[in-house]
C-alpha cells in the first residue's frame, strides 16, 4: 500500500513538472531539492517501464507515453489541491481569482449556464467567469481554464475530450426558398449557393445518411464565414444554404424565418469538445468542474 501511495504522489509530481516547465522550476515551487524531484521521476519511469519526459539541460518535452497519462496525472494533482482546500475551508473549493470558462455565447446561454450556476452553488468559495469565445486560437485557449467548442478544432494548444454530439441540418431562409429552385435530393444542393465556415474541413462536401445509406455531395462555397453565428446570420439574410446545428436554428425554424430543407435526412453532426490549456497553471477546482461538465453532457446528443 505504501508503494502504491508513493506512486500516486509521483504521478502527481510528473504533472507538476510539466505544468511548471521543468524539474528545476518544479523543485523550486515545491521547496524540494532538484535531485530529489529528478530521482522520483526516474523511479516512476522505471516502475512504469516507459519514459515520460525527454530531458536536456535546457528543455523537457513530454513523450507519447507521457501524453497518454498526463491528463489523469493532472487530475490527481488537482484532486490533491482540492482535498487540501476542503480540509481547510469545510465544503467549498475556493480561488482568489475566478475560474474562466470560454465558449460560444449560444452554448453558454443554452447549455452551460445552468451547469455553471449549479457548480457555484455547490462550491460557495468559487466563482466562474463566463467568457464568450467565438473563434478559438492558441492565444484564446491560454486565457481560459476550460473551454467548450464544436469540432473541428484547428488549434493544438490544449488537451481535448469529446463530451457530446450536436445534430445538424441544411437550412435556408424562407425568402431564399421562395425564390430558388426546390431541393428534392441532396444532389440538388450542387446547383445552389452555399455558406461554409473557414474551420469546416468538410466545407466542400456534405454527407447525409438515411436508412444506413450514406450520400456525399459537393457544394459550391460561395460565401465563407469565420463562425457558426456568422453562418446563421448569413443564412437568415438569404445569402444561401448552410449546414448548421439544430440548437442554433430551432427558434428561427419555429418562427418561420428558416426552413429545414431535408428534415428526413441525417446530416453529419459535430462533436462538442472540452479544452484545457497545456501549459497554464491549473487553478483549484478546474478538474472538478471539468468532471462536472463531462458527467452532465455524458456524450449525449444535443
Amino acid at each position: 500500500m505504501q508503494g502504491e501511495l508513493r506512486q500516486v504522489a509521483d504521478l502527481a509530481l510528473f504533472a507538476k513538472i510539466v505544468q511548471t516547465g521543468g524539474i528545476s522550476r518544479c523543485a523550486a515551487d515545491l521547496g524540494m531539492e532538484r535531485t530529489t524531484v529528478s530521482r522520483r521521476l526516474g523511479a516512476l519511469e522505471k516502475t512504469l517501464g516507459v519514459k515520460l519526459l525527454d530531458r536536456s539541460p535546457k528543455h523537457i518535452s513530454v513523450t507519447d507515453a507521457g501524453r497518454r497519462c498526463l491528463e489523469q496525472c493532472e487530475q490527481l494533482l488537482e484532486s490533491a489541491l482540492n482535498a487540501q482546500s476542503l480540509a481547510t475551508i469545510g465544503s467549498t473549493i475556493a480561488n482568489s481569482a475566478p475560474l474562466v470558462v470560454g465558449a460560444p455565447p449560444d452554448i453558454i446561454d443554452r447549455y452551460l449556464e445552468p451547469l455553471l450556476t449549479a457548480f457555484e452553488a455547490k462550491n460557495k468559495g468559487l466563482t466562474i467567469e463566463r467568457r464568450p469565445v467565438t473563434i478559438w486560437t492558441e492565444e484564446a485557449i491560454e486565457t481560459v481554464d476550460l473551454g467548450l467548442t464544436l469540432a473541428p478544432l484547428k488549434v493544438a494548444g490544449g488537451w481535448t475530450n469529446t463530451i457530446a454530439y450536436v445534430r445538424q441540418s441544411i437550412y435556408a431562409s424562407a425568402d431564399y426558398v421562395a425564390n430558388h429552385r426546390p431541393i428534392a435530393t441532396p444532389f440538388d444542393l450542387e446547383a445552389h449557393d452555399c455558406i461554409v465556415e473557414t474551420s469546416d474541413n468538410e466545407r466542400h462536401s456534405w454527407r447525409f445518411e438515411q436508412d444506413g445509406k450514406v450520400t456525399t455531395v459537393t457544394v459550391k462555397a460561395k460565401h465563407t464565414v469565420s463562425s457558426l453565428l456568422e453562418a446563421r446570420e448569413a443564412t437568415l439574410a438569404g445569402l444561401g444554404i448552410c449546414r448548421l446545428p439544430h440548437y442554433l436554428c430551432d427558434s428561427h425554424l419555429q418562427a418561420g424565418r428558416l426552413v429545414d430543407l431535408m428534415p428526413a435526412l441525417e446530416s453529419t453532426g459535430r462533436d462538442v469538445i472540452v479544452i484545457s490549456p497545456r501549459q497554464r497553471q491549473r487553478k483549484t477546482g478546474t478538474a472538478a468542474l471539468r468532471m462536472h461538465l463531462e458527467s452532465a453532457f455524458s456524450k449525449k446528443v444535443i
